[in-house]
């Protein structure tokens, strides 16, 4: 009887022992695997920290990036629109330069003699195409004494330059060692007959004329001195057959401006803004500016004309000369 209850406290206190032993080695066994997993889940909030950060430190560095970038292309807008005003400005000033320069100018008044004799005066240049005197022309200018200063020229048939003599009313004559002819005037028309070495030609010149300019009251000579201190004088006036001429001498230069359309032209007109106005220029136009002198200039300019102003309080004259542009 104690034998067996001895057995049983034995057995008893071996389970009790065991079940210790187990609780303990259960204990620690949690204890290590809370441990490791604490470890893990501190290392996985270091690794995803460091993942953020780093692509919060990537995303500003990006900002920082664009932030420049947008910066360096407002510098340069601005450094275009610098330019761009810069070149606004300056086209302004030119145009300015260009086309409303007027300068006052000392003015000495130069008379020639007028030409009156109570008969017809038929000054003039008479076209036989279009507007144009390439191909063909009679030019006359009535002289003091009553008779012509002559310039005929047919494209590579013939050409005079002398005087022509009144003969009657509608007929001039005139003669060289070479040739001899009449001039027969018939309204806007002139026909040409040339006896030349025995043979006889006829050149009808009636498709235009062109009135020679009156400017008598803009002869005489104009002076002024420019920015740079250089000094300008334009003469204005007749040459010794009543040619009108305008030149402008300025330093070294001297430029010459006479009435010959289709090549340069001498023209009063009367200005919608300015008046009446001496317009001289050198282009390649047959027929003369409008009313608009500048707009005209603005739109086909010569490469140098001249305008002159007496109708104000003081005489004032504006010069312009244009230096070819060759593009290459």
């Amino acid at each position: 009887m104690k034998i067996k209850r001895l057995t049983a406290s034995f057995i008893i206190s071996a389970m009790v022992i065991g079940t210790v032993g187990c609780s303990d080695k259960i204990e620690l066994s949690n204890d290590s695997y809370e441990n490791d997993s604490t470890d893990q889940v501190t290392e996985d909030l270091s690794a995803t920290e460091e993942a953020e950060e780093n692509e919060e430190i990537e995303e500003n560095e990006k900002a920082l990036e664009a932030e420049e970038k947008d910066n360096l292309e407002d510098e340069e807008s601005d450094e275009t629109k610098e330019d761009d005003t810069k070149e606004s400005d300056e086209a302004q000033v030119n145009e300015e330069d260009d086309f409303n320069d007027f300068v006052e100018v000392s003015f000495e008044h130069v008379d020639y003699p007028e030409v009156d004799d109570d008969k017809p005066d038929y000054s003039g240049i008479y076209c036989s195409e279009g507007f144009s005197t390439t191909y063909g022309y009679c030019e006359l200018i009535k002289q003091e004494d009553g008779s012509y200063y002559c310039d005929i020229f047919e494209y590579r048939a013939y050409t005079f330059e002398g005087n022509a003599s009144y003969k009657s009313d509608n007929l001039l004559e005139f003669k060289d060692d070479y040739s001899e002819g009449t001039i027969t005037i018939e309204n806007d028309s002139v026909t040409v007959s040339v006896n030349s070495g025995g043979s006889e030609s006829e050149y009808v010149y009636d498709s235009q004329k062109h009135e020679m300019p009156e400017i008598d009251e803009y002869t005489g000579i104009y002076t002024y001195t420019t920015k740079d201190d250089e000094l300008v004088t334009i003469t204005v006036g007749y040459d010794d057959n009543r040619v009108p001429f305008v030149t402008v001498e300025k330093g070294e230069e001297t430029v010459s401006f006479e009435h010959m359309p289709s090549d340069r032209g001498i023209w009063i007109l009367e200005d919608e803004l300015y008046g009446n106005i001496l317009y001289a220029s050198i282009e390649d136009e047959a027929w003369a500016p409008d009313s608009e002198v500048f707009s005209f200039t603005q739109n086909y300019s010569g490469d140098k004309y001249v305008v002159i102003n007496l109708g104000g309080d003081k005489p004032m004259v504006y010069y312009k000369t244009y230096e070819p542009v060759v593009m290459h």
